[in-house]
Parts: structure tokens; C-alpha cells; sequence
């Protein structure tokens, strides 16, 4: 568990990182660089060693040399003995193996010879009247760094350093660690159902990318939260839209059943309502999945507008109701011309089925430089301000003016909005100053890419 920790990786390896810089630093130094200070001290040392050995010789024999020499073996871990000028080993200990070549060295040259590797070694020479004292000594190194109070200090600082670095990258290690623990925490509770929980208030105070990403977190919740709304929402709504006319086929069938004859055009009435609710259905929620069966090309809207408008006319002509168009010159856009028939056709007919009797639909083509503008416009009630944001919602319907009666389902407007929005363009509704309502659609012009994805 603690090796998959993200918290544990970030705390062990940024304090190795620490021990073992430090620890390079300091083999560096005293491989390299520390060499000659290692031979002062050991000279200035031995040079000290010797003189008190020989004094201690010269005032108690070889009974307090050995004492002398055994003490320093014990607390400096250093061991030595002393010869005199003949060669003759006064403490009779004899010469320490590893010391041999620099009395050699020492001899041949007369003066002090030391040797620094792995295990220090070194001959001291004491000049007398009668001659000249060797000093012959092996030191551990590490042994005796550790009877050095100088050394100890340094150590103890040391490991001082060390547990503070640890310190350090706890604390560090945590201030990355903990809000991935709790962004991991509101995903496990979002993934149980608890749709409300959020990231941001359990991390107010961070400003930095870890804060970014838990704002980013919770407008991914927010999204996610909004489209199962949605969707419970709409299951809702084709729920209710399928039962009303599967209600009234029961009715119709048992009427059927009783002889009645009028029942089995009411019964074809309500399945063609049917086929067309749920061929939008499909139109639908073909358009939010994705846009890979769109089939883009370079579209003049005009000629679209004109037989849209010729098969509107028509239908309302009982009702003394048009539909006109105005165009300036027309360019071409690129889009998908079925997709965009339909989009059109959806706005044209609504604004047809709800626009006053003897009155036209006036449709307005307009190209600009960088996109072209269509607005279609009836002249009926139009619609209370506060339900147009929700004109484009599936199966929303204003009850006032246009109820169930008008004949549609309310998902023509949704689906001319993801039409829109599936070539890059915007669509939004109003009511105009002179009455009626007003749906307002822009559309990129003409380029060789599709538009991205909305």
C-alpha cells in the first residue's frame, strides 16, 4: 500500500534525493578535496601523540608508555609505538603492519611521512640529541573522527540536517498529496450517487494548478450532474409523450372491439404521431452523440429557404397564411444540406402553425463577411420572457399560447439548436418589437474543415 502512495513516493524519494546529494557532497570532499587537510590533522596529531609517548617513556619506562599508548588505542582507536634511535621497539608492540612502508619512507627521508587512504597510517619523527624517535602509527579513520568532539559535533549537525530535509518533504509531500487524497475522496462519493458533492470547498485556499484542477473537477461534476439531470428529465418526458397516444390506441382498440368503425382511423392517426416522435427522438439524440454521420459539402441556403417556403405556404394556405422571404445575395456556408433542411424546416413550420391567420412568416437571408444570419419571424402571440431560455429544451412547451393542442411535442426547436450548434453556429429566440417571435440563427461561412465539436 504504501509503495503505490503518491504521498509516500514524493516523501521517500525527495528526502533520498536529499541524503544522498549530501552524502555525495561529503565523499566528494573528503575523497577529493579534503586529502591535504586529512594529512595536517593526522600529522599535527601523531606529532602530538609522539611527543607525549616519548615523555611518558622517559619519565616511567615502558610500563607508562604502554599505559599511554593503550589509551590513545582505546578512546582514538589509534595504534602505535614508539622506536628508539637504534630501531629497537621501546614499548615492544611492534611495528603495526599497515605502517611498515611509511616508516620505511620516513627513514629514507629523514622526516615525517603519512599516509591517507582507507586506514591512515603514518611515522612521526622526534629529533633528540642522541637521535632521532620514531613514532610509528595505524588510525582508523572513522573510529577515530568518532573520538574527535569536532567530528561528533559535525555528525550530530549531520543528522540534525537529515531529519530536518525529512521534515521538509513530509510537509511537502502532504501539500501535494492530501487534495489528490481528497479530490479521490468527492470521486468516490460522486461515483455512490452523491451528484452534489464538490471539490472546491474542501480545498478554499489553494490558488496553485492543484487548485486549478479541483475547479476543473467540479465543473466536470457540474456537467456530469446536469446531463443525468437532463437525461432523467427527458426519459421523463418520452415516458409521458409515449403514453398519451399509446392511451388513446387502447381506447381506440377497444372501441374497435365494440364496432366501432371511426376507431381505426383514430388508431392510424395516433401511430403516425408515434412514427414521428420517435423518428426525432432518433434525430436527437443522433445529434448530441456526435456529428460522424454528418455529411458536410458547400450549401446555398437560399434554394432551401424557397422550397421550405413554397410546402409551408401551401399547408397554411386555409388559414390565408405565407411565408416570405427576403434575401440579400446568397453565399455559400458549409454544412450538411439535410441536417440543415431539417433545422430550417422545424423553425419555419413552428413559426407557420403559430403565427395569426392572414398573416406571413417573414424569413430574412442576410451574408456577411464572416457568417450569414437567418431570421425567421411570425406574427402570433409570441412567448412569456421567462420561458424563452427554455425554448430549446426537449418537450418544453409554453402553456399560454402554444399547448398540446398545436400538434407538436416540442422537440423541433431542440433539434434545430443542435443542428446549429453541430456547424458552429448560434441560435437564440426573442419577441419581436412588433409581436410575434423571432428565432435568430447564424452560421459560420464557407470553409474547408468542419466546425469542432460543441
Amino acid at each position: 500500500m504504501i509503495r503505490r502512495s503518491i504521498f509516500a513516493k514524493i516523501f521517500l524519494w525527495f528526502w533520498a534525493a536529499l541524503i544522498l546529494v549530501t552524502l555525495a557532497v561529503t565523499t566528494t570532499t573528503v575523497m577529493l578535496g579534503s586529502q591535504p587537510l586529512a594529512q595536517r590533522w593526522l600529522a599535527a596529531s601523531l606529532d602530538l601523540y609522539a611527543h607525549t609517548a616519548l615523555d611518558a617513556y622517559q619519565q616511567g619506562g615502558r610500563d607508562a608508555l604502554n599505559t599511554y599508548l593503550s589509551s590513545i588505542e582505546t578512546n582514538s582507536g589509534v595504534q602505535a609505538t614508539l622506536l628508539d634511535p637504534s630501531g629497537s621497539d621501546l614499548a615492544g608492540r611492534g611495528v603495526p603492519p599497515r605502517a611498515q612502508r611509511v616508516l620505511e619512507a620516513a627513514r629514507t627521508a629523514g622526516a615525517s611521512r603519512f599516509h591517507t587512504r582507507f586506514v591512515w597510517s603514518g611515522a612521526s619523527v622526534i629529533n633528540r640529541p642522541e637521535g632521532s624517535y620514531f613514532f610509528v602509527a595505524v588510525v582508523h579513520p572513522f573510529r577515530a573522527s568518532f573520538a574527535q568532539p569536532m567530528i561528533r559535533g559535525a555528525l550530530l549537525k549531520f543528522s540534525i540536517a537529515i531529519l530536518a530535509a525529512g521534515v521538509l518533504c513530509f510537509l511537502l509531500a502532504r501539500h501535494f498529496a492530501e487534495p489528490i487524497r481528497k479530490l479521490q475522496t468527492v470521486a468516490t462519493r460522486i461515483a455512490g450517487g452523491e451528484l452534489s458533492v464538490r471539490a472546491k470547498p474542501l480545498l478554499p485556499y489553494r490558488e496553485d494548478e492543484l487548485g486549478e484542477l479541483a475547479r476543473d473537477f467540479d465543473r466536470m461534476a457540474d456537467r456530469v450532474e446536469s446531463l443525468l439531470k437532463k437525461q432523467q428529465e427527458l426519459l421523463g418526458d418520452i415516458s409521458h409523450e409515449l403514453r398519451s397516444p399509446l392511451t388513446r390506441m387502447n381506447v381506440a382498440l377497444e372501441l374497435a372491439r365494440r364496432g366501432d368503425a371511426d376507431s381505426l382511423s383514430r388508431m392510424q392517426i395516433e401511430l403516425d404521431k408515434l412514427e414521428s416522435l420517435i423518428a426525432q427522438i432518433l434525430t436527437l439524440t443522433k445529434l448530441e452523440q456526435s456529428k460522424e454521420s454528418a455529411r458536410f459539402s458547400q450549401v446555398y441556403l437560399l434554394p432551401l429557404l424557397q422550397s421550405i417556403a413554397e410546402d409551408a405556404t401551401f399547408e397554411g394556405k386555409d388559414l390565408g397564411k405565407s411565408v416570405h422571404i427576403s434575401s440579400s445575395p446568397d453565399r455559400e456556408i458549409f454544412g450538411d444540406a439535410s441536417l440543415l433542411r431539417s433545422a430550417l424546416e422545424n423553425i419555419i413550420r413552428n413559426a407557420v402553425r403559430y403565427t395569426d391567420a392572414n398573416t406571413a412568416v417573414t424569413v430574412t437571408l442576410r451574408s456577411f463577411p464572416e457568417k450569414t444570419e437567418i431570421r425567421v419571424q411570425d406574427h402570433g402571440p409570441g412567448v412569456p420572457a421567462s420561458t424563452l431560455p427554455h425554448l430549446f429544451e426537449p418537450f418544453f412547451r409554453v402553456s399560454e399560447s402554444r399547448d398540446r393542442n398545436s400538434g407538436g411535442v416540442g422537440l423541433g426547436l431542440s433539434i434545430a439548436q443542435k443542428v446549429v450548434l453541430l456547424h458552429g453556429g448560434a441560435i437564440s429566440a426573442s419577441n419581436a418589437s412588433s409581436g410575434g417571435l423571432e428565432i435568430l440563427i447564424s452560421l459560420p461561412q464557407s470553409t474547408n474543415t468542419q466546425p469542432a465539436d460543441k
